[in-house]
């Protein structure tokens, strides 16, 4: 975990010559939630006001987060982290040589968690249209995620074909807790469907659990809660590959957004253990749960494993080559605190891997231009 942001390292990122960063986990927000209610129906902004923001449905986790945000990404007082485009700019886009960032809004994963449906779905709504005039429209370099409340799906897949198309949105954001049984549950295909009609990736993001979302672990502290995060992913993952998402539809990316990467080669081999002895139970399955990983599954590296023993910094490339040198994206997580500056997160790895990672992975996974080629 980096608290702050080197300064050696601001007088040199700026240079053209600089590795160029795609930053698959940025999270901008409203400067206020109050930033939404224009893009609201009358009767759902009433209500939002009266309830402050958080809704009526009981043990389910807030719209807004908790602070969990780096001090120095607040620009304005009252304001809330990452919710100004220029400051961003200047404190991490143009100091880390950006190419992209894609955008994927605070909280919104909490959406999934309400019991009450149109509410999640018309706050959804909210934040697709507030990010592409906040965020899409004034900066091509930006781009941006379909926001949907998945415990309804039809609705989910409804608001991916209105929005999908804008030529900046690249993903769908999902949380790591499913709403209801398992993200293989047939239940969520029109979420699939829609997703890959649109030419879209599936992101998912670690989410807090609560409401709707009755799996998962108890912690009691923030670095329980971390080690933790990839449990979640885990139980998604196994879920999509045996309830036979990847054999549905075999032009769906997945990535997996703030989960880690380590644990990802057991759950493979894991899996493939156990797939022949159920051939009879999942006959639909025709790959080995690891081809349909490797073939359709992306990771993001947040949060990164930096191991204290520089010894041990080899058994990191080592898992990271597990699972393939081209399935692995760079996600910084800004503005929270556990923000993972470029520069320094991949300063041990081998430069041809380390390049693949922090942008041609995900110039291939999002089919974006090569920002080398741009600027030459």
């Amino acid at each position: 975990m980096t608290n702050s942001i080197e300064k050696k390292v601001e007088n040199t990122v700026t240079q053209k010559k600089k590795i160029p960063v795609i930053d698959c986990d940025l999270h901008a927000n409203p400067r206020t939630m109050n930033d939404l209610l224009p893009y609201l129906s009358d009767y759902w902004a009433d209500f939002l006001v009266d309830s402050q923001w958080i809704g009526v449905f009981a043990g389910a986790p807030a719209m807004v987060t908790p602070t969990r945000y780096r001090k120095d990404s607040i620009s304005t007082e009252g304001e809330r982290a990452c919710s100004s485009l220029s400051f961003f700019k200047e404190q991490v886009a143009d100091r880390y040589n950006y190419a992209y960032a894609i955008i994927y809004p605070d909280a919104v994963w909490n959406l999934s968690a309400s019991s009450q449906h149109g509410m999640a779905t018309a706050v959804a709504s909210a934040y697709n249209d507030w990010q592409i005039e906040h965020w899409l429209s004034k900066d091509s370099t930006m781009l941006g995620s379909v926001v949907v409340a998945a415990q309804d799906p039809e609705a989910a897949a409804r608001e991916i074909d209105r929005v999908g198309g804008h030529p900046q949105i690249v993903q769908v954001a999902l949380p790591s807790y499913c709403p209801y049984g398992g993200w293989g549950n047939k239940r969520y295909f029109p979420i699939w469907e829609a997703a890959v009609r649109n030419g879209l990736v599936v992101t998912y993001h670690v989410a807090i659990k609560g409401g709707l979302y009755t799996d998962g672990f108890e912690t009691s502290c923030f670095a329980e809660n971390q080690t933790n995060n990839g449990l979640a992913f885990q139980a998604a993952m196994s879920s999509l590959v045996f309830g036979g998402v990847f054999e549905t539809f075999k032009e769906l990316r997945i990535l997996f957004n703030e989960g880690g990467f380590g644990w990802v080669p057991n759950a493979m081999y894991t899996m493939d253990t156990h797939w022949p002895m159920s051939r009879r139970e999942i006959p639909w399955m025709k790959r080995s749960p690891s081809q349909q990983i490797r073939e359709q599954m992306w990771f993001g590296t947040q949060p990164m494993i930096e191991p204290h023993n520089p010894e041990n910094a080899k058994h990191v490339i080592e898992l990271a080559d597990m699972i393939g040198q081209d399935k692995i994206v760079f996600t910084s997580d800004y503005p929270h605190f556990s923000f993972n500056p470029p520069e320094i997160t991949f300063k041990h790895f081998p430069k041809e891997f380390r390049e693949k990672i922090l942008y041609k992975n995900a110039v291939k996974l999002f089919g974006l231009p090569d920002p080398m080629k741009d600027n030459s």
